[in-house]
């Protein structure tokens, strides 16, 4: 023990390396560990969709008319945060989150979950993932939603 402590002594530079080593390992560790079951890959996202589960697409309009799950619902996270009475309907549904890169629906996913939406989920990758995988994506004018010309 006595060598211990005065190894300890002479090398405080590497001995306060290695703790902060062993911090950030447990934190990390731990960080998985609660995102755990959050984030779903494309194939595991496909079947929570066959199951009848809401999709909201948190890209911007301008993104989420180039393409888009089909099905799937456009809300911006500020929208997300600021829709409770919107939200509150989807509530006892399955949810899957999509953004870009799936770093946005992470955060929101974990938002939602302590505000009581359990069966909540991050598409992992986002919908850079869903096309890599080869799945298809609809645009604003395949699913209907076709600009209106106004009649003078």
């Amino acid at each position: 023990m006595e060598q211990v402590l005065e190894f300890t002594n002479n090398h405080l530079m590497l001995t306060a390396g290695l703790v902060a080593s062993l911090f950030f390992l447990l934190f990390t560790e731990f960080r998985l560990k609660s995102r755990q079951g959050i984030d779903l890959a494309v194939p595991d996202a496909v079947r929570l969709i066959n199951d009848d589960a809401v999709v909201l697409d948190i890209r911007s309009k301008e993104d989420f008319d180039r393409g888009h799950i089909a099905g799937a619902r456009n809300l911006t996270p500020d929208q997300v945060d600021g829709n409770e009475d919107r939200l509150s309907a989807m509530k006892g549904k399955k949810i899957l989150i999509a953004c870009d890169n799936g770093f946005r629906c992470s955060r929101v996913v974990g938002d939602l979950r302590k505000k009581g939406y359990e069966d909540i989920f991050a598409l992992k990758g986002g919908i850079a993932a869903w096309q890599q995988d080869s799945m298809p994506l609809v645009s604003a004018k395949k699913s209907g939603k076709k600009n209106k010309k106004k009649k003078s």
